[in-house]
Parts: structure tokens; C-alpha cells; sequence
């Protein structure tokens, strides 16, 4: 019997450390010290994202995990230079695609309150940017930010959008400046490298500034729908099926009784 339980234990841990499934990726294999963005304060925006395609047939999964790369452009010495970075509520939804493309239901939505690291302050001969280690001057710090979406079921194809609020923008707008008006969603400018983009020139935008959209507000502002002229980027983000968690817990407990029973025969 302990021979059992000790095989049992050993397969449903292998299970568990199994690496994750990547279903989508945008992010390059090491984060750079910036990427271009968008900033939600200075274009007016409330929630940016796009369509994407998941590698594979898509389908039912216990759980799905996503990463975005934020850039921070705020300094510690505007704020508070006694922490090293600020907390901000970030939320990333998740969408069916509609007819023609469009934002359909809802499938998931995490939010989460995310550290958002200061970006250095300025440098030598980079003006009021900073310098990184590859000698090159930067304005804003690229960091990652993961979020959690559990149970879920979703076809190949899915609608993401990340939103967060600022002084003036988002769902509830604070009327208060802070760092978060110099908190920017960052831009892959290159093909994935994981999955596809099935629109590659388009982004899914909500902006009241009728200027913004390449249609000039036609299809409507202050609405997340699609917008056009965006290539070659589009949002900088993975998507991938974290290890179970149930597997992780039946390895562990199989072990405890594995060890129980060993010690009971001590």
C-alpha cells in the first residue's frame, strides 16, 4: 500500500509542476527596460485591448492567467520617495467576439491591485528621461502585471481589454491627479510569437476623444469598440493555463498520508 501511495504521489506531482501552456504571447522572452505605449490619461482613454487568437482549437479551462506590461512614467520625487513604487487597481476583462468582429458578452473579468515600480529619474544627456543598462534613454519603466481569470470556457478567439482609472478618465475617475496619469499599457510592435492576431491592423479602444479613432468618432466615443490604423502594434501581453491546482493539492495530500502511515509504523 505505501508503494501505492508513494507512485500515486510522485504522478500527481509530476502533473502539478507540468509547465504552463502558453496560449498567447507578446511579450519578448526578456522585458526590455521600456516599450512603446498607450498613456489612458493623456489619450483620454478608459479601457484599450484587441482581438487575439489562442494557439490551438481553444476550449473549456479551469483556469486561464494573463501578464501585461505596463510603463510607468511617474517619478518618486513627485510623489513619494520614501516607497518604492505606488499600488494602483487595474482591471483586465476578457470578451466573446461579437458579430462582425465586435465586443460581445463578457466572459471573465480580474482586477487586482497592482505594484507599479518608480520609474529612475533622469539621467546625464538623456534630458528628462533615464538611462538603462543597454546605454539607451527611456521615459517610462516597462513591469508586469498578472491577473487570474478561473473558470472559464472560451472559443479560439476572445476580446481582452485593460482598463484602470485616472483624474479624468475610466469608469470612476478620481478628479485627483496622481502617478496613475503617467501609467501607460504597453505595445509589442512585433507579430506574436505565441497564437496570432486575426486583425493585425486594428485595436479595440474606448476614448471620448472623437480624434483618436481613426473614423473620427463615427462608430461612436466613450465605447469600447474597434479601431483601425494600429499596426504594427497591438497590446503587449500573455495569456497561459497556470498549473492545477487540484493536482497540486492531491500530490500533497497523498504524501501526508504516505508520510502519516510511515510514521505510524515507526
Amino acid at each position: 500500500m505505501r508503494k501505492i501511495l508513494s507512485s500515486l504521489a510522485l504522478i500527481a506531482l509530476t502533473a502539478a509542476l507540468a509547465p504552463a501552456e502558453v496560449l498567447y504571447s507578446s511579450i519578448p522572452n526578456a522585458l526590455p527596460p521600456n516599450v512603446p505605449s498607450v498613456g489612458y490619461e493623456a489619450t483620454s482613454t478608459a479601457e484599450f485591448g484587441g482581438l487575439i487568437q489562442f494557439a490551438g482549437s481553444g476550449g473549456s479551462y479551469s483556469a486561464l492567467r494573463a501578464t501585461v506590461v505596463m510603463s510607468n512614467w511617474a517619478l518618486a520625487s513627485d510623489y513619494d520617495s520614501t516607497l518604492a513604487g505606488y499600488k494602483q487597481l487595474l482591471t483586465l476583462t476578457i470578451y466573446n467576439v461579437g458579430p462582425g468582429d465586435t465586443v460581445g458578452t463578457k466572459i471573465a473579468s480580474d482586477t487586482v491591485d497592482a505594484f507599479i515600480p518608480w520609474r529612475p529619474a533622469a539621467s546625464a544627456g538623456c534630458g528628462t528621461a533615464w538611462r538603462a543598462a543597454d546605454g539607451q534613454c527611456y521615459n517610462g519603466l516597462a513591469t508586469e502585471v498578472t491577473f487570474d481569470l478561473p473558470n472559464v470556457t472560451v472559443s479560439g478567439q476572445v476580446i481582452y481589454g485593460l482598463s484602470f482609472d485616472t483624474t479624468n478618465y475610466g469608469a470612476n475617475p478620481t478628479g485627483t491627479p496622481g502617478p496613475y496619469d503617467s501609467l501607460n499599457f504597453g505595445l509589442a510592435e512585433t507579430s506574436p510569437k505565441v497564437g496570432s492576431n486575426p486583425l493585425p491592423d486594428t485595436a479595440y479602444w474606448n476614448t471620448t476623444h472623437a480624434g483618436f479613432y481613426t473614423d473620427n468618432g463615427a462608430g461612436g466615443v466613450g465605447t469600447f469598440r474597434q479601431d483601425t490604423n494600429w499596426a504594427p502594434d497591438s497590446g503587449a501581453l500573455e495569456f497561459d493555463t497556470p498549473e492545477p491546482a487540484t493536482l497540486t493539492l492531491l500530490g500533497a495530500g497523498l504524501i501526508g498520508l504516505a508520510f502519516f502511515r510511515r510514521r505510524g509504523r515507526a
